[in-house]
């Protein structure tokens, strides 16, 4: 079976488990645990930030994060298709009280236009103020969108312009950087907080980092503890992931090339429709075809490929670690069968 579901499914390599054997233990909610601190340390440097915190995943890394910038009634700007609002059980409204304001965006673009309309809409008895706005990059929904860098300084400028900070879910951040060839710190240079994952395509077994200032990152560690996320001999986690910081990055281009080989053969049918390919995602569409989203994942589960159901109307290949050139040329040569 060819799993192309996501990136999650990403398993390690022996170098990387080889970590866990001989790393060096401490209790980490003690702030022991050197394994973790050196991780810690090595995500801040990597991403332009002083400081960085270890959590279990990217979910409760944008919680973590949320929950420090935030209080009770406090408005958060967010792309409507955006991870945080669809697929992290509602944490903004059920453990912060926090207010969404949504955007359309276009493939997870927001146009700075929306987002100034929100942030200098002016004081109203009524109304809740923004303090937050959040950032996908790169866009899951949005097939794996690389979120413009002049996009994010706009947006940014104007959160910073109307007393408002800034949250960028960046779970697959260093895919937009190796697709741009642009720093991950350069990106985030105007960001006051980071989430990246390290259990997606950098291929660790688990965990993510948050970063930002001391400060934050300071306050953050009360919130991680209050939601469960502290943890002991945590150097088991944090091992694998210095390794993916160290040795996984740049081989991301790989699964950028492999997702362009899908996107190719995917548009060659008509009735499909694929959102342009920037990173690892292809998400299909198939509202103008004879076939429905259902019909896609069932059609190439017969032929031993599995994919997202992602509605009515769209399916997800990703690609990651572990998946071959030679596992995508047999996904191209089965795609004409299905479709056709």
């Amino acid at each position: 079976m060819i799993d192309l579901r996501s990136d999650t499914f990403t398993l390690p390599s022996k170098e990387m488990l080889e970590t866990i054997l001989t790393a060096e233990l401490g209790d980490d909610v003690w702030e022991e645990d050197p394994t973790v601190k050196e991780l810690e340390a090595l995500t801040a440097k990597k991403l332009g930030k002083e400081a960085g915190l270890l959590v279990s995943s990217g979910t409760q890394g944008n919680l973590v994060a949320n929950m420090t910038h935030l209080n009770r009634g406090d408005g958060v700007v967010l792309e409507k298709e955006s991870h945080i609002y669809l697929y992290e059980v509602g944490g903004l409204s059920q453990l912060i009280g926090a207010f969404p304001f949504l955007i359309e965006g276009n493939n997870g673009l927001m146009d700075p236009k929306d987002v100034e309309a929100i942030f200098t809409r002016g004081y109203n008895v009524h109304w809740v103020d923004p303090k937050l706005l959040c950032l996908e990059n790169t866009h899951n929904r949005g097939g794996g969108k690389i979120i413009p860098k002049e996009n994010i300084d706009q947006l940014s400028k104007i959160a910073h312009e109307n007393n408002g900070l800034v949250h960028m879910d960046g779970a697959r951040l260093f895919n937009a950087a190796v697709a741009t060839g642009m720093a991950a710190s350069k990106i985030v240079e105007n960001v006051e907080s980071v989430q990246i994952c390290l259990s997606k395509g950098l291929g660790c077994p688990v965990g993510s980092i948050i970063v930002g200032s001391e400060e934050f990152i300071h306050d953050a560690r009360r919130q991680r503890k209050l939601v469960g996320g502290g943890l002991r001999q945590a150097g088991i986690i944090a091992a694998p992931g210095i390794y993916a910081l160290n040795n996984m990055i740049d081989r991301l281009a790989e699964d950028h090339k492999h997702a362009r080989m899908l996107e190719k053969v995917l548009t060659e049918i008509e009735e499909l429709k694929v959102k342009p390919v920037d990173t690892n995602i292809a998400v299909v569409d198939t509202s103008a075809s004879k076939w429905s989203a259902a019909d896609a994942r069932d059609g190439l589960e017969k032929h031993g490929i599995k994919v997202t159901y992602m509605g009515d109307q769209f399916f997800r290949m990703v690609t990651y670690f572990g998946i071959t050139k030679e596992d995508i040329e047999q996904v191209v040569s089965v795609i004409p069968e299905v479709f056709k």
